[in-house]
């Protein structure tokens, strides 16, 4: 409830702005995790480890925080957006 009130004390243009840092955050990491996957299934082809899948799948719940981070973000610009 606190962060819903610091949204609705920043500017359009703050919210914004910071929904964009966020959108793209996440589509960097969801492309180096992407990367990383291909990565790690090459060595599992070629060289019969998987050590490096561990981390991957623990590395999309490290993203959890910006996505609950940005469902508020574009709530409060839509309900800005209809005033």
């Amino acid at each position: 409830m606190a962060n819903n009130n610091s949204l609705a004390a920043l500017s359009t243009e703050k919210l914004t702005k910071r929904r964009d840092l966020i959108k793209s955050v996440l589509i960097s990491f969801s492309i180096m995790w992407l990367l990383l996957l291909c990565l790690a299934t090459y060595l599992l082809v070629t060289k019969s480890t998987a050590k490096l899948f561990m981390p991957l799948a623990a590395f999309p719940i490290t993203l959890l925080p910006l996505f609950l981070q940005l469902k508020p973000l574009n709530t409060e610009l839509k309900n800005r957006e209809q005033k």
